[in-house]
């Protein structure tokens, strides 16, 4: 999930919008753990948006990636 890839303001807006939606959701359920695949097929989003989200999160703190490969609250 190390990709830097410029985007437009309508991809960054949506990348916005689903770092919010995901937080609220890890929030809502703490318990939550996921793989990229299950995030992409939970939030109906492509792999490039879904490993933004995911890095920006984890870079923040607000995720991480268990030994396991799965996104958990951090």
């Amino acid at each position: 999930m190390n990709h830097v890839v410029q985007r437009t303001g309508r991809e960054q807006e949506a990348a916005i919008t689903l770092s919010r939606r995901v937080q609220a959701e890890y929030a809502e359920m703490p318990g939550l753990s996921v793989t990229l695949s299950q995030a992409q097929r939970l939030w109906a989003v492509d792999r490039r948006t879904c490993e933004a989200v995911f890095t920006r999160l984890i870079a923040r703190g607000v995720l991480k990636v268990t030994t396991k490969g799965r996104i958990v609250r951090a």
